[in-house]
C-alpha cells in the first residue's frame, strides 16, 4: 500500500513538474530574436563561401531581377553565423524569405567539411537556451500570414549524437490570438491554478467584452458579435499564469496557458488539421474564480 501511495505521489510530482517545465516567453508578435551578442561577424568571403556551398537553397534570392527586393545582398543580411554545438565551427542560421509568403528559419551545421541542414520551420526564433556552449532548447514563433489570426509557439529540445550532430524534437506547443494584449506585469514565479467555475470565459484581452465583432469573426457576420471570448473552460481545468493586468474597474486579469488536456469549449483558436501536436491555449481569465495549486 505504501509503495502504491509513494508511486502515485511520484507520478503526480513528475506530471506537475513536466507541466510547469516550459512556458513560452511573453513577447510582441514582431519581436524576433536579437542577434546582438549571439552571432559572430564574419568576413564577406566566409558568407559567400557558405552561399556557394548551398546551391539548392535560397532560390528567391537568386533570381537576378534588378528590381527585386530579394537579392544576394539581402541574403547576406539574413544569414547569422553562430557556433551552436560548441565545436568551434561557425554554424549558420538563416532567417528570411521562403518560397511562399511566409518567412523561414533554417539551421545549417558546419561539419568542418561541408554544411548540413539540420532544422527548418516557419517564421522566427525568439530564444535559445544554452548549456555548456551548446543550444539545448529552441523557441519558435509563427504568426502565420495573410489573414491568419492565430499565433503558434513551439519549443524544440536538442540532443546530440556521438558525432556532436544535433537532433531537434518538439516538446511544447501553444497558440494565441494575433496581436492580443500582453500583461504589463510578469509574475516573478509562475502560478499553477485550477478553475473553480464551469464555462469560465477565456478572453483575448483583459477586459469584459461580450458584444463586439472581432477579427476572427466570419466576414459575413453582421450586428452583434460575441465579444473577446475565445473559449469557455470547464470546472477543474488547470493551467499556468505568467502575468497579470488590472482593468479600469480594478478587476485583476491573469495571462495564462491552459494545459493541453483541457481545451476550451467553443474554442476560436483553430489550428490546421495536420497540426496534431497537443496545444496549450493562451489568453486572459479573471483571477476571481480560480484556485492556486
Amino acid at each position: 500500500m505504501r509503495l502504491i501511495l509513494f508511486s502515485t505521489v511520484l507520478l503526480i510530482s513528475i506530471t506537475t513538474f513536466s507541466q510547469q517545465a516550459f512556458t513560452f516567453p511573453v513577447i510582441k508578435e514582431d519581436n524576433t530574436l536579437n542577434w546582438k551578442g549571439i552571432e559572430k561577424k564574419v568576413p564577406k568571403t566566409t558568407v559567400d563561401k557558405f552561399i556557394k556551398a548551398t546551391p539548392k537553397n535560397f532560390q528567391p534570392y537568386k533570381l537576378k531581377d534588378p528590381d527585386a527586393f530579394l537579392n544576394i545582398d539581402s541574403l547576406r543580411n539574413d544569414l547569422h553565423f553562430v557556433d551552436l554545438n560548441g565545436d568551434g565551427n561557425e554554424d549558420v542560421v538563416f532567417y528570411g524569405q521562403g518560397g511562399g509568403e511566409s518567412r523561414e528559419t533554417r539551421i545549417f551545421l558546419n561539419t568542418g567539411q561541408n554544411y548540413k541542414q539540420v532544422f527548418s520551420d516557419y517564421q522566427s526564433i525568439v530564444k535559445f537556451d544554452w548549456e555548456n556552449k551548446k543550444i539545448q532548447n529552441l523557441y519558435i514563433i509563427n504568426w502565420g500570414c495573410c489573414d491568419d489570426y492565430v499565433v503558434t509557439n513551439k519549443i524544440y529540445q536538442i540532443t546530440y549524437d556521438k558525432l556532436n550532430i544535433p537532433s531537434f524534437k518538439q516538446i511544447y506547443q501553444s497558440a494565441s490570438i494575433f496581436k492580443a494584449e500582453k500583461p504589463d506585469t510578469l509574475f516573478e514565479k509562475s502560478i499553477r491554478f485550477e478553475v473553480l467555475n464551469d464555462n469560465y470565459n477565456m478572453r483575448s484581452n483583459p477586459i469584459l467584452d461580450d458584444n463586439s465583432l472581432q477579427h476572427w469573426n466570419d466576414d459575413q457576420v453582421k450586428g452583434k458579435g460575441t465579444g473577446n471570448v475565445i473559449g469557455k473552460l470547464i470546472k477543474g481545468a488547470t493551467g499556468t499564469a505568467v502575468g497579470k493586468k488590472l482593468d479600469k474597474s480594478g478587476r485583476e486579469w491573469w495571462y495564462v496557458e491552459i494545459d493541453e488536456q483541457f481545451p476550451p469549449k467553443a474554442n476560436v483558436i483553430v489550428l490546421a488539421p495536420e497540426n496534431k501536436f497537443p496545444t496549450k491555449v493562451i489568453g486572459w481569465i479573471s483571477s476571481r474564480f480560480v484556485k492556486p495549486l
